[in-house]
């Protein structure tokens, strides 16, 4: 359990800033107007927003799904690149997820929203880059409830179009980041990890 825990300290915190977030959003729309994310018209070139939206979570069922989704696909992945190019991944993926998200949809009003699944479906691309890349690495069985919960989450997250758009996004935007980081050596086979 020691070692799940330090190897998942990255997923524990960020959930524990998601639960902070959504304490502090809780009957405070006035905090939407400087972390909430939204199309670009009603940025005002806040652009920040794109980074701290990761952490806005709508409702109960929103937090809860996507904070255990990221610890299932932390456990998944951090062991094996580590703590920070996990955390790297997750807020740029996040937020590559938001921009073109932000550029395409269109509102009347400024509708803030934000989530991190964003930055999930990242993490999710950037395993499977690299279990596709070092798949001795991993030593997977399927029998995992951290692979089964990140795999149902996957499939079942797309519930509408949005989160399809911010979904894809954000796979897209993990593929490309893993595959960077594989290819200039930052991610690399460590012969030590797999004993």
């Amino acid at each position: 359990m020691k070692k799940w825990l330090c190897n998942n300290i990255v997923s524990i915190i960020l959930v524990f800033i998601f639960i902070q977030v959504f304490i502090l959003t809780q009957n405070n729309d006035k905090v939407l107007d400087y972390i909430g994310t939204t199309s670009i018209e009603y940025l005002n070139n806040e652009f920040y927003r794109w980074i701290t939206c990761i952490f806005y979570h709508y409702n109960f069922s929103h937090i809860f799904f996507n904070s255990v989704a990221l610890i299932c696909v932390g456990s998944l992945l951090s062991p094996f690149i580590g703590k920070m190019k996990t955390l790297i991944i997750f807020v740029l993926g996040g937020a590559l997820a938001e921009i073109p998200f932000s550029l395409i949809v269109h509102s009347e009003v400024p509708d803030y929203g934000g989530g991190s699944s964003g930055g999930i479906f990242a993490l999710i691309a950037a395993f499977l880059v690299c279990y596709l890349r070092f798949p001795d690495i991993f030593k997977l069985r399927w029998f995992r409830p951290d692979l089964w919960v990140a795999l149902i989450y996957f499939v079942l997250a797309n519930d509408n179009q949005s989160s399809f758009l911010t979904h894809s996004f954000g796979f897209v935007a993990g593929v490309l980041l893993t595959s960077i980081m594989i290819f200039s050596k930052i991610i690399k086979y460590h012969k030590e990890a797999n004993d």
